[in-house]
């Protein structure tokens, strides 16, 4: 395990340091500042590599670093990209470390270097650290750029089609095949990419199949087309009351079962009819819809907690749902006492087995995980401005 006193002794010396107010010592400790981002960039890119902020419930080394080193989301997005690159750039990263590369250069190579070009990059990359090493910031670009168009193949443009074809299988999964022109791919491309959330638990492909079921429940809650405030024409459920009551779940009309877990979250924010039925074919009644959570409450949640209340996480209100603190199987009421506002993939969290949740009378979020430890946040506008 690696030596704690290493750091415990680095917050003594930087605790005593002052830098004095002339060229020389200036510019010594720039760069001796290069050399630690380059150690910390290095533990980023592990840290990463091995999903370890999961373990503090984080969506992404992002999400993370913006929690638990106070970074803003530009800065954290960046030193998280610096980091992945870097471990594919070994030459690149000792250079930074040992300060034969400035934090400057750095980021002047890595601004050319793309997922396209890095592999290229790799097979020359000693022979071309040591030329930009002594080059000027500008001498730095303008050889990179040379480097870039050298490499770069010329793309063809794909012929201006669309076509997409979604088919319902036997167990009722469905199948996505189509075709996308430059601007449409590039349209969709930066969709799911924006609405696509880290998980460790699930693949690259999986993390992108969720991100088109959210961008389509985005959509779906945020149309004018078709009116009614927030109702969500989603998806059509059935369960027995004593079903629901159980933990067990129920099925998508005209499609498949879903498992209690699922049924349990959905049943947190939707539509409810009340239908009673003598067996599978004789209606009794027809209740008049009603709202597990009204426009007007939905708005006062919005106002109170303005983005997702697990800890750690700022995803807006646009992306989020309601949750019922006590479940709605459980006999939670639907008040504001009671619900809060979770993005798509908390809100499935809190619904796993052992996660635990309340919701303190000042509005305070505490969040509980399988080994008992306690997270809190509160709304944002009860937080201090000052």
């Amino acid at each position: 395990m690696y030596d704690l006193d290493v750091l415990e002794g680095l917050a003594e010396a930087i605790g005593k340091l002052r830098v004095p107010w002339n060229s020389a010592a200036l510019v010594q400790a720039l760069a001796l500042r290069d050399r630690l981002d380059a150690l910390i960039a290095e533990a980023v890119g592990e840290f990463d590599e091995a999903h370890l902020w999961d373990i503090d419930s984080a969506t992404s080394m992002t999400a993370w670093l913006r929690d638990q080193a106070s970074m803003t989301s530009n800065a954290a997005h960046h030193l998280v990209s610096v980091a992945g690159r870097l471990r594919k750039l070994p030459v690149c990263a000792a250079a930074y470390r040992d300060g034969t590369l400035s934090k400057g250069q750095v980021e002047v190579i890595l601004a050319k270097v793309d997922d396209a070009t890095i592999d290229a990059f790799a097979e020359v990359e000693a022979e071309l650290v040591s030329h930009l090493a002594p080059l000027s910031l500008a001498g730095c670009s303008r050889a990179m750029g040379r480097w870039r168009e050298q490499v770069e193949e010329p793309k063809e443009s794909p012929d201006p089609e669309r076509s997409l074809h979604l088919s319902a299988t036997l167990d009722g999964r469905h199948v996505i095949e189509g075709h996308l022109d430059a601007e449409g791919g590039a349209t969709v491309a930066a969709a799911l990419a924006l609405a696509t959330v880290e998980n460790a638990e699930r693949t690259p492909a999986e993390r992108r199949a969720d991100a088109l079921v959210d961008v389509s429940r985005f959509f779906l809650d945020h149309q004018q087309t078709h009116t009614g405030g927030r109702e969500r024409p989603h998806l059509s459920l059935v369960a027995d009351v004593e079903a629901i009551e159980e933990g067990r779940g129920g099925r998508v009309v005209g499609g498949p079962a879903l498992d209690g877990t699922t049924m349990s979250r959905l049943l947190c924010d939707c539509t409810l009819h009340r239908v009673l039925t003598k067996g599978r074919s004789a209606i009794l009644d027809y209740g008049t819809a009603t709202r597990t959570i009204p426009a007007n409450m939905w708005n006062a949640l919005v106002i109170r907690d303005e983005h997702c209340r697990f800890p750690g996480c700022d995803r807006t209100s646009a992306w989020c749902e309601g949750h019922h603190v006590r479940w709605v199987t459980h006999g939670g009421a639907t008040e504001i006492g009671n619900l809060v506002l979770l993005c798509s993939r908390h809100h499935h969290r809190l619904h796993q087995p052992d996660w635990q949740a309340k919701l303190l009378p000042d509005a305070t979020f505490e969040v509980t995980d399988p080994n008992g430890m306690v997270r809190a946040t509160s709304p944002p506008r009860a937080e201090p401005w000052w």
